[in-house]
């Protein structure tokens, strides 16, 4: 399980947040989130940043790899 799937579990949908909100948050397809959190596909630097700062955490935590 990935570090972003952990973080959603533990921290985003216990608020009562979706993978939904996320997407429209980051305004992508839900089917996207869908993959990056079944490690179907990487998300690129970009989004890993915008993800991070969308759910107020620092993106070394979501992403180690990235440095």
């Amino acid at each position: 399980m990935n570090n972003l799937k952990i973080f959603l579990i533990r921290e985003w949908y216990p608020k009562n947040r979706t993978d939904s909100d996320l997407a429209k948050t980051l305004n992508v397809d839900q089917t996207l989130i869908s993959k990056w959190l079944n490690g179907v596909i990487e998300p690129p630097l970009e989004r890993k940043i915008e993800l991070a700062k969308a759910l107020g955490v620092d993106s070394r935590l979501l992403f180690p790899e990235a440095g």
